[in-house]
């Protein structure tokens, strides 16, 4: 498996302490290392300008490129802007989008972000981007067309992602912490898009505490089936880090044993597969989650190095509750 990655993804630099910040990709590319995995320096497309355009608003790209200009600003309260941000996330776009041409399986390991991105910045309800500029996933799914599938893994809903796609019919799945309890605040089960996209956007939210053990079983009964009615001709996934129990950003229990899992799972369609970098603010997780993900996908080699999480009664029965309320949203569309 190729690992897109470039020194000038580390440009995209905070004016403050920050919990998404350049050294992320250092622990990153020390997993790749330690996996024996290939590092390929990405080349900076053409037309990334362009298909960044196609996908945001005009007014929003050109904004984001004056703060470029500017040096250092912020969007918000959450969301920077640095001088080297806009060649980072050009080449974020320039990497996914070869991947995607040489139908590749591959790991992007960029920033920044992006997934909280809609069409104008801040997408939906948020109160905020969440760190994100660009919506690299969803840029790469219209690129690619019919036949994409988008997974999200972060444990935030990927509420950009989300609006872009709502009324196309490429598959989003995004498995996510519980709207109520945590940003952005979206992704209920009843948002199942629109138009054409009626029917293909799957929002499954976890109750806080959520485990390996109920992880496992919303890959097995919800997940699965739905990517393989689909048949997706490739995919691409956000994968944040921060559904880890370890993570300090929220309140999911997943050891690594449940991210392994879902990514098998997803590989076991054998088509080519993006793993674009999202969330994830555990360093020590980021190298030990990139170095399983690499041996995951050069050799089946599943060995996460932590045992299962099982989830609290309480969260079991929460758990339930909310499965049904998916199952009846999506089985108007899909086998479940």
């Amino acid at each position: 498996m190729y690992v897109y990655y470039s020194e000038i993804f580390k440009k995209h630099t905070p004016p403050f302490r920050h919990p998404e910040a350049p050294d992320r990709l250092d622990y990153v590319i020390k997993g790749v290392v330690e996996a024996g995995g290939v590092v390929k320096e990405p080349k900076m497309r053409e037309d990334a300008w362009r298909l960044i355009y196609s996908a945001h608003d005009k007014s929003y790209v050109e904004y984001v490129k004056r703060l470029c200009g500017a040096g250092q600003a912020e969007i918000d309260g959450d969301t920077y802007v640095s001088a080297g941000t806009c060649d980072a996330a050009a080449l974020a776009v320039s990497a996914v989008m070869e991947a995607l041409d040489k139908r590749e399986t591959a790991l992007v390991a960029a920033r920044p972000p992006g997934h909280h991105a809609g069409f104008a910045g801040r997408a939906l309800t948020a109160p905020t981007q969440g760190f994100c500029i660009f919506n690299t996933a969803a840029i790469g799914a219209l690129y690619g067309g019919d036949g994409i599938a988008v997974v999200d893994i972060d444990v935030h809903h990927g509420n950009g992602t989300q609006e872009m796609l709502y009324e196309r019919d490429l598959l989003y799945i995004s498995t996510h912490q519980h709207p109520a309890t945590l940003y952005p605040g979206t992704g209920y089960p009843d948002e199942v898009g629109t138009g054409r996209g009626e029917g293909f956007n799957a929002n499954l939210p976890l109750p806080p505490g959520t485990g390996d053990d109920l992880y496992i079983k919303a890959i097995d009964e919800v997940v699965l089936p739905l990517l393989m009615q689909y048949d997706p001709r490739a995919v691409i996934v956000s994968l944040g880090w921060d559904a880890h129990k370890d993570d300090p950003l929220a309140d999911l229990a997943l050891s690594l044993k449940g991210y392994l899992y879902a990514l098998s799972a997803i590989l076991s369609l054998q088509k080519p597969t993006i793993f674009l970098l999202e969330g994830g603010y555990n360093r020590e997780v980021l190298q030990r989650g990139t170095k399983a993900l690499v041996r995951l996908v050069a050799a089946g080699d599943f060995r996460p190095e932590e045992t299962q999480t099982d989830s609290p009664l309480h969260v079991a029965r929460r758990y339930e509750e909310i499965m049904q309320e998916v199952r009846r949203h999506l089985g108007r569309y899909w086998r479940l």
